[in-house]
């Protein structure tokens, strides 16, 4: 019988008792078995250690981490990360769910495909479970305008050794980060299955980021820092690196200068290494966001930015994919 590689599952626990047995359940039941899982307790203060304790004496696949500090999530990942075994790696939230068949096909379209990272869609839960949304992830190309990878994924372990791990200065963006910086060196594919489920709640990450003020200006200088980092290195001019700090933080008129400075902004986002990528879709996913600002943004209903499109960008407005209604309809705006 031909023996299966070793994969590692990794999961950061802070404070997970709610829904942290079904977390690890879901790990501990795929159908792939050959699994090690690493929980790395980051000084729980509820009865996480206990739960996690418990399952252990289960299952010997189980190791347990407790660091003696607080270190936060990019840091207790690295953790878990050096001290895994498996040369396939994936990681999940002490809230989230893994369905039975997440490492089997993750793993067989990894080989399949031949590539470094395989990711696929999700479903987004409520606390209670039931289904809010079904994400549908990708495509890499669109990596700069977003996190389009997601939370469903496994990558060689040599991805995680090249890039020296989670950048620890960016909480809240780290797997962002490792993503971008990923995708300039290794070969992704997506799988169009829903292999994952995301949960939302009132204590979980993404909540927190809307509606606590101080992780919210966290979050927006992560990205500052992330994409000025990332700017440095592609050797960017500042109009790039502004143009995508702006969009993600919904705060300056985006329109405006990307119009009057596209091709420099065109010819430094294509400085990507990656031969994988399809130049194409690089800028069709910059027409993309920039067309969501445009119809979704009322400072642009103007006849000032509406001349300045069709002398300078017409694609915004027209592109086959684009809704005609929706053009019509920012037009007709422009003019009231």
């Amino acid at each position: 019988m031909e023996q299966t590689p070793l994969i590692s599952i990794i999961i950061p626990c802070y404070n997970g008792e709610k829904y942290l047995s079904q977390s690890i359940e879901s790990c501990l039941n795929q159908s792939y078995k050959n699994i090690e899982l690493i929980i790395v307790n980051d000084c729980s203060t509820d009865k996480s250690l206990e739960i996690i304790e418990t399952f252990a004496k289960r299952d010997n696949r189980i190791r347990i981490i407790n660091n003696k500090e607080n270190k936060k999530l990019p840091a207790t990942l690295n953790i878990g990360h050096h001290e895994s075994k498996g040369d396939f790696i994936t990681w999940t939230s002490d809230d989230n769910i893994l369905k039975p068949k997440f490492i089997e096909l993750l793993f067989h379209n990894l080989e399949k495909e031949q590539v470094d990272v395989v990711y696929s869609n999700y479903d987004i839960i409520y606390n209670d479970g039931t289904i809010k949304s079904k994400h549908v992830a990708g495509p890499t190309e669109h990596l700069l305008y977003g996190n389009k990878i997601g939370a469903s994924f496994l990558y060689k372990k040599e991805v995680y050794q090249a890039l020296n791990g989670y950048d620890e200065t960016l909480y809240l963006l780290e797997d962002y980060d490792f993503w971008l910086r990923a995708s300039l060196k290794f070969k992704f594919f997506h799988l169009k299955k829903n292999l994952y489920q995301y949960r939302l709640h009132a204590s979980s990450l993404t909540s927190e980021i809307q509606n606590n003020k101080i992780i919210n200006n966290q979050h927006k200088n992560g990205f500052i820092l992330m994409f000025s980092k990332i700017a440095n290195d592609l050797g960017w001019n500042d109009v790039t690196k502004d143009l995508l700090i702006n969009y993600n933080l919904k705060e300056v008129n985006t329109i405006t200068n990307y119009l009057f400075n596209k091709e420099i902004i065109k010819r430094d986002i294509l400085k990507i290494e990656n031969k994988e990528l399809e130049a194409n879709q690089i800028i069709y996913g910059l027409f993309l966001i920039l067309r969501n600002k445009l119809v979704n943004d009322k400072q642009n209903y103007n006849l000032s930015t509406l001349f300045n499109i069709l002398r300078n960008e017409k694609t915004l407005l027209f592109h086959k994919s684009f809704s005609k209604k929706v053009t019509l309809n920012y037009i007709k705006n422009c003019f009231l």
